[in-house]
C-alpha cells in the first residue's frame, strides 16, 4: 500500500511519541530519525533486489527459486550496500538485547558505505546514569519502536523520495517546535530559510555550500528552488560543515532523502578547522548560506576546548591571539588581509569573513547575523583628557576605532554589502535578539556598486504562542524590496510573480494541513462511524426487548457505549474546528497577499511613504553616519501616532474628570460616617 505524505507523517510522529520523556532532554528526536531512515535502507535494499529479480526473470523467462533469489541478494547492486545479519528481518527476530544489536546493525551498515559515515550517531544501548547497568531505553521500548515501524514499509514501492523527504521536514519541524530554545542548534525556520534561497537564486551548476549547517535546511531548500524552476535537483552540488555530531547526522540523512548528495563534514569548528580547503586556503563556492551561532564568545576555541576552566582558557587565547588579533592560518582576515581579525568576545564577524572567503570572484552569500553586527563598534575619535599644556590648551587622546567597526567599513568601502534587511523580533528558536539578513557579492551590478539597500521588515509578522512568524505576504513584501532595489517600474512584475508563487504555496500548506489533521484522527473518525452503527444496532435491538435483567443489562452497556461515542465525537469536532481555523487562516492569508500586493503597488508610487520601509543608501551617505548601518538611521521606522479627535479627547477629560469627581465625593461620605470632617 503506497502512503500519502500524511499517513507517513503521523506514523512518524506516533513513534516520537512511543520515545519521548524515555531520553534525556531532546534526544529522542535523534534516536527516532536515525531509526526511520535505517528501516529506509533495510526496506529500499529489499525493494532494489525485488526488482532486479523480476526484471531478470523477466528477461529470461523464468521464476527464480529461493536459493536463487538469495544468491542474487547478496550479491546484486545496490544504492547502500545492507550487511548480511544488519538487515531489518534480522532485527526483527531479536527478542533480547534489543539495543546493543540495534546499535551494531546501524554502526555497521554505516561502516560499509562512505557516505554513511556519521549517520548513526546515537547508541541505543547506552547505560542509565543509575549505575544499574541497564539501558538507558528498556529493551520493552525498543521493542514497541521495531514494531511500530514494521507496520510500514519505507521503500521507494511504498513512499516515493520526494513523500519521504517531505515528511522528514515536516519531523524536524515538529522537533524543533518540541525543542523550543534548543532548537536553534539544528533548524532555521523555513520561512526564514526560504526568503533567504529566494533572494540569491540558486542556479544550475552552483557550488552551494552551508558553514553551520545543522540539520541542511539551508541546502534542502536550495534544491527545492531548483525544482521550482524546473531544474534537476542534482544540477548543483551541495557542501555543509556541522560541529555537532548528532545534528550533522540529522543533515547527512536529510540530504540522502532528498537525493542531493550533499557532502556534510562533522566534528569540526569552522572557524577553527574549516573542513574545505584549497591550497592552505578555504575552498571557494558561488553560494554561501549560512545561519550562524549568534555572538559566540569562544568562536576562536576548538570543541574539544570549549568547556574548559577559565585559567585554561585564558592560556589558549595568549596563544591564539597576537597583536594583531587572531593568528587565523587560512588567511581570512587579520595579518595580509583587508579586515581585522574579529574580537575575542564577539565571533560574528569571524562567520561573515569566513563566508566572504568562501566566496568565488562572482559569488554572493546569504547570512542571518545579529542586528549587532550593523552597528557595534566605534569610530576612531579624539577626546580631551581634562589636562592641559603649557601654553592652555587642552590635551587631547586619540582613541583607536574598534575592531568590529574597521571590519564593517572595510566591508562597504569594498562594497560587498549589497543588501540589508532588518527581521522581526523573535522569529528564530531561542533567539530574542533582533537579527537581520546580510547579503554580500563579489560582483555587484554597476549601478548598484556605491549603494545599499537597506529594508525594514521587523513591523509585519504572526504572532504565534513562542516565537513570531513570517507570514506568506510578509516574505512576499522582503522579496519585492529585494528585488526591485528601488526601481518603482520593476514592481508590478515581482508582485505578480511572488504574488502566483506564493498563492500555490499557501493552497499547498492549507491542503497539507487539513490531510495532516485528518490523518491525526483518522482513527478517532473511524471509532466514530463504527460506534454510531453498533448503537444503531444495539439501540434497536433494546427497543425489542421487555422489562428485566437482560434489558437492563443492555441498557448499560448501551450507555457505555454512548460515552464512548461522545467521546469520539468530541475528538471529530475538535478535528473540524482545527480544520475550519486552518482554512479560515489560509484564506485570510490568501486576502493579505492580495491586499500587501497592492499596498507595495501605492509605497513605490510614494516616495515619502517608500521611506518607511526601504531605502537604497548611497555610500557617501553611509560614511557620513561614520559606516553605522543601523538601518533608523536611513529608513523612518518610527510608528505614527494614532489621530486623535479633538471632540474625542475633550469627551474623554471629561469623563475622567466625572469619575475623579465622584470618587472624591464617595471618599468624603465614607470619612464622614467614621468621625472625619473635611
Amino acid at each position: 500500500m503506497r502512503l500519502t505524505q500524511r499517513q507517513l507523517e503521523a506514523h512518524l510522529w506516533g513513534a516520537a511519541n512511543i520515545l519521548r520523556g524515555k531520553t534525556a532532554g531532546q534526544d529522542y528526536k535523534n534516536y527516532i530519525l536515525s531509526l526511520m531512515f535505517y528501516k529506509r535502507l533495510c526496506d529500499q535494499w529489499e525493494n532494489e533486489a525485488d526488482e532486479a529479480i523480476a526484471e531478470l526473470e523477466r528477461q529470461q523467462g523464468r521464476a527464480f527459486t529461493e536459493q536463487q533469489k538469495a544468491v542474487f541478494r547478496a550479491r546484486g547492486a545496490h544504492r547502500f550496500f545492507i550487511p548480511a545479519d544488519c538487515r531489518w528481518g534480522d532485527i526483527l527476530a531479536v527478542s533480547v538485547n534489543l539495543g546493543e544489536e540495534l546499535t551494531l546493525a546501524m554502526r555497521a551498515v554505516a561502516d560499509a558505505n562512505e557516505e554513511l559515515k556519521g549517520v548513526f550517531t546515537v547508541d541505543w544501548n547506552q547505560p542509565a546514569p543509575d549505575g544499574s547497568g541497564r539501558p538507558l531505553i528498556p529493551n520493552e521500548v525498543v521493542h514497541a519502536l521495531i514494531q511500530h515501524f514494521n507496520s510500514h514499509d519505507l521503500s521507494n514501492a511504498s513512499v516515493p523520495p520526494d513523500v519521504l523527504g517531505g515528511a522528514y521536514q515536516y519531523l524536524l519541524k515538529k522537533f524543533a517546535d518540541d525543542a523550543g530554545a534548543k532548537a536553534g542548534e539544528f533548524f532555521t525556520p523555513p520561512e526564514v530559510v526560504d526568503t533567504l534561497v529566494h533572494i540569491l537564486e540558486p542556479q544550475p551548476g552552483d557550488t552551494i555550500y552551508d558553514p553551520t549547517c545543522g540539520s541542511g535546511g539551508m541546502l534542502v531548500h536550495s534544491a527545492d528552488f531548483l525544482r521550482e524552476q524546473g531544474h534537476r535537483p542534482t544540477s548543483a552540488q551541495y557542501f555543509g560543515q556541522e560541529m555537532n555530531w548528532s545534528n550533522a547526522a540529522i543533515g547527512k540523512i536529510n540530504s540522502v532523502l532528498h537525493g542531493l548528495e550533499a557532502q556534510i563534514v562533522a566534528g569540526a569548528s569552522t572557524i577553527t578547522d574549516p573542513a574545505f580547503r584549497a591550497a592552505g586556503k578555504v575552498r571557494k563556492f558561488s553560494l554561501v548560506l549560512a545561519n550562524f551561532p549568534f555572538s559566540d564568545e569562544f568562536w576562536w576555541l576548538k570543541p574539544e576546548f570549549q568547556t574548559d576552566d577559565k585559567k585554561k582558557k585564558d592560556k589558549l587565547k595568549k596563544e591564539t591571539f597576537g597583536k594583531e588579533g587572531y593568528k587565523d592560518p587560512f588567511g581570512r582576515f587579520g595579518r595580509g588581509t583587508a579586515f581585522k581579525a574579529p574580537p575575542a568576545g564577539y565571533g560574528d564577524y569571524a562567520f561573515i569573513l569566513h563566508c566572504l572567503a568562501s566566496l568565488t570572484d562572482t559569488g554572493r552569500a546569504g547570512v542571518v547575523c545579529p542586528q549587532g553586527v550593523l552597528f557595534r563598534g566605534q569610530p576612531e575619535v579624539e577626546e580631551e583628557t581634562g589636562e592641559f599644556d603649557d601654553e592652555g590648551n587642552p590635551k587631547i587622546k586619540r582613541r583607536k576605532a574598534d575592531d568590529e567597526h574597521l571590519i564593517r567599513r572595510a566591508l562597504l568601502e569594498s562594497r560587498l554589502i549589497d543588501a540589508v534587511i532588518s527581521l522581526p523580533l523573535n522569529c528564530f528558536y531561542g533567539a530574542g535578539v533582533p537579527a537581520c539578513l546580510l547579503i554580500l557579492k563579489k560582483q555587484r551590478p554597476p549601478a548598484r556598486h556605491e549603494q545599499v539597500l537597506l529594508v525594514y521588515a521587523a513591523r509585519h509578522y504572526r504572532e504565534l504562542s513562542n516565537q513570531n512568524e513570517l507570514r506568506p505576504q510578509d516574505v512576499m513584501r522582503i522579496l519585492v524590496h529585494a528585488h526591485a532595489y528601488g526601481d518603482p517600474a520593476k514592481v508590478p512584475d515581482l508582485v505578480a510573480r511572488h504574488r502566483l508563487r506564493i498563492g500555490k504555496q499557501i493552497d499547498a500548506r492549507e491542503t497539507d494541513e487539513v490531510e495532516r489533521l485528518e490523518a491525526e484522527y483518522a482513527d478517532w473518525a473511524d471509532t466514530l462511524t463504527r460506534l454510531e452503527t453498533q448503537l444503531t444496532k444495539d439501540s434497536a435491538a433494546l427497543a425489542r426487548l421487555t422489562a428485566g435483567a437482560i434489558r437492563d443489562k443492555a441498557q448499560t452497556a448501551l450507555v457505555r457505549l454512548q460515552a464512548q461515542r461522545d467521546r469520539a465525537a468530541a475528538k471529530v469536532a475538535e478535528r473540524d474546528e482545527k480544520i475550519a481555523a486552518a482554512r479560515r487562516r489560509a484564506e485570510d492569508d490568501r486576502r493579505d497577499v492580495e491586499v500587501v500586493g497592492a499596498e507595495l503597488g501605492a509605497i513605490y508610487g510614494d516616495p515619502d511613504e517608500l521611506l518607511k520601509h526601504a531605502r537604497v543608501v548611497g555610500i557617501d551617505e553611509i560614511e557620513e553616519n561614520e559606516f553605522n548601518l543601523n538601518i533608523p538611521r536611513y529608513v523612518d521606522t518610527f510608528e505614527p501616532e494614532p489621530r486623535v479627535e479633538v471632540a474625542d479627547a475633550m469627551a474623554a477629560l471629561q469623563k475622567a474628570e466625572q469619575i475623579f469627581f465622584d470618587a472624591r465625593s464617595e471618599l468624603h461620605e465614607l470619612l464622614g460616617k467614621i468621625g472625619y470632617a473635611l
